[in-house]
């Protein structure tokens, strides 16, 4: 379990840490977006600026007027009630009336007929309530004062005039409704009545309710008779003779007081009242006999005549055991009969219930439609007198408290307006670097690079001045490119290898502009200053110059080599500085007339690789020219150089897949132009180990 838990955290840590880094390198993106191109926010907010002021500065006067209206939602009647409407949302509703369209059309009718001479403008309305007051705040704005003013006070009048004549139509079709529904429910009260009445004529309600109630509690005793028979027939079936006889026995006992009861008539007379003696009789001998039987013997002839008596009460009892079965059988028959009597009986009478059930019933709905369309149809006429809300209002919801005020020029608030503008402005500015943060596609800091790479960075190379780009001398002054220089040579100098130490290196990038000539060539300057047997070799069959650079001859060169028109050491030629030759391209190659690098360059190399300890070959870009693709197959390493804020990641995808379908793995990239003040180099911030020490240190400590 331990062992889950801990992979589970070190997944969600990992998953945090990539999250946090692609934050910080969106940050990054944007941050530099920020820096190169900060002139678009600024120039947008000068603009949005500008076209603010512009519309308001160009824009007509505008006229302003004001008037105000007290509505309420409730009204009284004379009647006492209330008139209420639009409960719900009364105030929002009378907003959005007040500024139909319908009254819109009114006030514009009404102006017309009133003030001929005045000129049709637009004009905009807007109301608003006032707070904690049912008092409407409208305003007018146009462009004429006289026409804003006149429109305003038209669309008071109008709104007021619109209320009432929807109350009048609301109140004419309400009561024409009314009517019709009271006109309808009369006929059914009448016909209900009439229903009634010739019912009470055919039958007698008085004495149906009490043949009801007599024959219910018929039926109530018949159920108990029928439940008490049943019962007994179940005890006689299931209990055995004895048990039966014993039961019998305890009836008597308990019905004893009650002579009218069936048992003690049983007790008295038939087969079980004899059987019953004859039992308590034979008891009564057997007990004799045991008494006599202490002090006679079995053969006395008084034990002997007792013998035969107890003889004849057992023949006895098996007589009146037989006749009290057969009598219990005929019990249990009459029984049977007896339900079934008593069952028919029931179904008998629970029909005759059922019928006098029904007409009750009938009755009872008769009587209930009656009352309930009697009810409705008073209601129905009260509210008749209250519908008419025109003919009985004693006030009015809606007053005129001021009529429009003198229209007065609207002076726009300037600073805010202006504000608004610049604000409008930096955002667009923001949009348009944030597309361009999203279609700019070129790397601006190493981490970006390493993110979208699965290849190592095996060296940087800052931002450097025009004079500061030029080659390495020996005793270079500027420390932070030599030390850039000399992190590259080590790095490539003991990068692992399999089973072979590399000595060619093929420096190349995407397109041109990247540096790979400059950096190319400081590289072989460090490796020679470092003492190393160095070339440097001008691969760039089309436009190369580095010859230029040292003031050499450009022919013969390579093109030659290749070419087998010229030896090695007529185109190798010693430099200034010490341990560095250089091949330059020999004669530019253009048309399709270029030699294919394959066998010739091959053995070419192998010659100069047994000759110099390094050899650094400066190649055209992968995408410019087919040269480097064809070359790299047949060099020990290649290195990419990529530019930082100028190599696109698409350029640089398409450049690695070239050369990955000739089969070359690119060792490593070098990043140029990195920013010194960011912390992808830091070497910047260290300047004093790059100076001769001025002072030995003394002591241990200040070493």
């Amino acid at each position: 379990m331990s062992v889950y838990s801990g992979e589970s955290s070190a997944a969600a840590s990992a998953q945090q840490h990539e999250r946090a880094e692609i934050l910080q390198l969106t940050f990054q993106r944007y941050k530099y977006m920020l820096q190169s191109w900060w002139w678009i926010p600024l120039l947008t907010t000068a603009v949005g600026l500008g076209l603010q002021a512009w519309t308001i500065l160009s824009a007509p006067p505008k006229y302003q007027s004001v008037g105000r209206l007290m509505v309420s939602g409730k009204i009284a009647l004379p009647e006492g009630a209330i008139y209420s409407e639009e409960a719900a949302n009364f105030f929002g509703t009378q907003l959005e009336l007040l500024q139909s369209g319908e009254v819109a059309r009114r006030a514009d009718a009404r102006v017309a007929a009133l003030n001929p001479n005045l000129e049709k403008i637009p004009i905009s309305l807007s109301s608003s309530v006032l707070p904690r007051t049912s008092i409407f705040q409208v305003t007018a704005r146009g462009g004429l004062p006289e026409q804003t003013k006149a429109y305003l006070d038209a669309v008071m009048d109008e709104y007021i005039a619109y209320r009432r004549s929807m109350r009048t139509d609301k109140s004419d079709v309400t009561l024409s409704a009314i009517t019709d529904q009271l006109v309808s429910l009369e006929k059914d009260l009448r016909k209900s009545e009439e229903d009634l009445f010739e019912w009470q004529k055919q039958n007698n309600v008085v004495f149906l309710k009490e043949e009801g109630n007599s024959a219910g509690a018929y039926l109530a005793q018949l159920n108990r008779n029928l439940a008490n028979l049943r019962t007994e027939s179940q005890l006689l079936e299931t209990l055995s003779l004895e048990q039966n006889l014993e039961r019998r026995a305890q009836v008597d006992v308990a019905v004893e007081s009650n002579k009218d009861n069936l048992g003690s008539l049983m007790r008295n007379f038939g087969p079980v009242t004899d059987y019953l003696k004859a039992r308590q009789e034979l008891q009564l001998l057997r007990a004799q006999r045991v008494e006599m039987g202490i002090n006679l013997k079995p053969r006395h002839p008084k034990m002997v005549a007792l013998d035969q008596k107890i003889a004849m009460q057992e023949r006895l009892m098996e007589i009146y055991q037989n006749q009290t079965a057969e009598q219990f059988e005929s019990q249990v028959g009459s029984l049977h009969a007896q339900i079934q009597n008593t069952e028919s009986v029931i179904k008998e009478w629970e029909v005759k219930a059922l019928e006098l059930s029904r007409r009750l019933g009938e009755f009872d709905r008769l009587k209930s439609k009656t009352e309930r369309l009697k009810s409705l149809y008073e209601r129905l006429l009260a509210s008749v007198q209250n519908v008419d809300v025109t003919r009985n209002i004693d006030q009015d919801t809606v007053t005129i408290t001021e009529y429009g005020s003198p229209a007065t020029v609207i002076r726009p608030d300037l600073g805010r307006a202006l504000l608004l503008g610049s604000a409008g402005g930096f955002a667009v500015g923001l949009g348009i670097l944030l597309l361009i943060g999203k279609l700019d596609d070129r790397y601006i800091s190493v981490s970006e690079l390493e993110a979208h790479s699965e290849m190592d960075v095996v060296g940087l190379i800052p931002r450097l001045k025009i004079y500061d780009t030029q080659m390495l001398e020996e005793n270079d002054k500027r420390h932070i490119l030599v030390e850039s220089l000399r992190n590259i040579r080590s790095s490539i100098l003991f990068m692992p290898t399999a089973d072979y130490n590399p000595k060619s290196f093929l420096i190349s990038s995407a397109i041109p502009g990247e540096g790979k000539s400059t950096l190319a060539i400081n590289l072989a300057a460090t490796m020679a200053l470092a003492g190393a047997k160095t070339l440097l070799v001008d691969a760039d069959l089309r436009r190369g110059r580095i010859n230029r650079l040292f003031s050499t001859k450009n022919e013969p060169g390579l093109a030659e080599c290749l070419k087998e028109t010229a030896t090695i050491e007529e185109a190798i030629v010693e430099t200034h500085l010490p341990n560095l030759s250089l091949m330059s391209r020999g004669k530019a190659l253009a048309g399709g007339n270029e030699p294919v690098p394959g066998a010739p360059f091959r053995d070419l190399m192998k010659k100069l690789q047994n000759r110099y300890d390094y050899v650094i070959l400066d190649s055209c870009p992968v995408l410019a020219a087919d040269d480097s693709s064809a070359m790299a197959p047949l060099v020990d390493a290649v290195f990419f150089v990529v530019r930082a804020r100028f190599t696109s990641a698409r350029l640089f995808i398409r450049s690695l897949k070239l050369l990955a379908v000739r089969g070359v793995t690119v060792k490593g990239l070098i990043y140029n132009c990195a920013e010194m003040g960011s912390s992808d180099y830091p070497y910047y911030q260290y300047k004093e180990y790059h100076r001769p020490q001025m002072v030995e240190p003394t002591h241990i400590g200040e070493v």
